[in-house]
Parts: structure tokens; sequence; C-alpha cells
């Protein structure tokens, strides 16, 4: 799913940029395999936005980083906590109380 992602403009406009990122995060990344592990998640308005609720719960990810306000919206009934990237980065930089 990283490459998919990867793929998308908006993450990286050029295909140099989507390698460079690639390489920095791939060593960081495990896989999982989902085959056969339908979880139980909340209805999302975007059906491409399943396959993410998906791999969080069969990942057993401890957070579930995303901008997507279809996602974000669901965060109240998600099995894995959700955050968006200035929540996440504030909690990485032990700045929870702050704004924004």
């Amino acid at each position: 799913m990283l490459i998919q992602v990867r793929a998308c403009p908006k993450f990286a406009p050029n295909t140099n940029d989507r390698r460079g990122l690639l390489n920095d995060e791939l060593p960081h990344c495990e896989s999982v395999d989902v085959s056969g592990k339908q979880a139980t998640i909340p209805q999302c308005r975007d059906p491409f936005d399943r396959a993410f609720l998906n791999l969080a719960v069969a990942g057993q990810a401890d957070v579930l980083v995303t901008g997507d306000a279809d996602i974000l919206v669901l965060a109240d009934a998600f099995a894995v906590p959700m955050l968006s990237p200035g929540s996440f980065r504030r909690q990485l930089s032990g700045d929870e109380g702050e704004a924004g």
C-alpha cells in the first residue's frame, strides 16, 4: 500500500521524489498479510479507504496517521487510535497540549 500511496502526485510530485521517499521509508516498513483477515471496521464513505482501515487492524497498528477527513471522522468508532499528521507530529515532539 505504501507504493500505491506514494504513486499519488499529492505525496510526491515526481518519480525521483517517490523513489527517494520509498528508499527512506521501506527499511522501516513491516509486511502485513491481510489475506483472509477481514476486520470489523466502521462503514466509511470512500470504499478505497477500507483497505487502509483493514490493514491497520490486521497489522495491529499502534496508531493510524491520516489527513483523510473520511477516515478521521471514524476515529471514535475504530479499534486503532487515529491522529492527523499535525497531532502525531506534536505527540512525537512532546507538544500534545498545543492547538492546531
